[in-house]
């Protein structure tokens, strides 16, 4: 009977709600509770028939009303989860996401601040960040390009993004970095601070850096305790 009466409230007082958009939360006994907002979050929906998943213990941490992290989805049937963290989320921007895209944020993801990810209204793309992440401040992703590259002969469009961005389990990826799109990151790897992403990079505990970024060794691995 609750439940009735909180959809109810839903349906009549958020218009998106009413275009088939809904926020799950996933509670540590194994409920799902659909919910109006969750706290340091803040969603713009424009479409319809999106879902966004987290999982608690999830932090959104903000100050007052700075480090506020905020999601614009502006087409259909995309989806959202984000897994359960000990660490806290601050100041996380994933704007301008176009249609049937997913996006698959992994358990125990920490990230220090003023992280931006731009679907540039792509459709169809899949961003995937593994569980143990580690990102520094300023770390931007973009899904693909806002303007269009052509062949001047053919008129063949020559920047389109083909699947998106994977990150993958246990990668620390420094203060500064971007990454483009259609880049993949592979498990255990390091990217140094201020790189940029431009492909993939198949190896296993790599440190990659540089601008572009190609890996300048292997067989490494990180902790994030301080090297005293």
């Amino acid at each position: 009977m609750f439940l009735k009466i909180k959809q109810l409230i839903l349906y009549f007082i958020y218009p998106w709600y009413r275009r088939g958009n809904k926020i799950l939360v996933h509670k540590r006994d194994g409920d799902i509770v659909e919910v109006s907002r969750y706290f340091g979050l803040t969603v713009n929906f424009k479409g319809k028939n999106n879902t966004i998943e987290i999982y608690e213990p999830l932090v959104f941490k903000r100050r007052m009303l700075c480090n506020r992290s905020k999601f614009r989805i502006n087409g259909d049937n995309n989806e959202i989860v984000i897994r359960s963290s000990k660490k806290f989320i601050s100041n996380l921007k994933i704007y301008d996401i176009g249609s049937n895209n997913k996006i698959h944020i992994g358990k125990d993801w920490f990230q220090s601040g003023a992280c931006k990810i731009d679907f540039c209204n792509q459709d169809n793309k899949v961003l995937s960040v593994g569980s143990g992440c580690m990102f520094g401040q300023n770390v931007e992703i973009l899904l693909g390009d806002w303007h269009s590259i052509t062949d001047k002969d053919t008129g063949k469009c020559l920047n389109k993004t083909k699947q998106g961005v994977s990150i993958g389990d246990n990668v620390w990826i420094a203060r500064d970095v971007r990454i483009l799109k259609d880049a993949k990151i592979s498990n255990y790897s390091i990217v140094g601070i201020g790189s940029l992403v431009t492909k993939g990079f198949k190896e296993e505990n790599s440190l990659i850096a540089g601008v572009p970024a190609e890996i300048k060794k292997t067989n490494v691995d990180w902790n994030p305790k301080n090297p005293k």
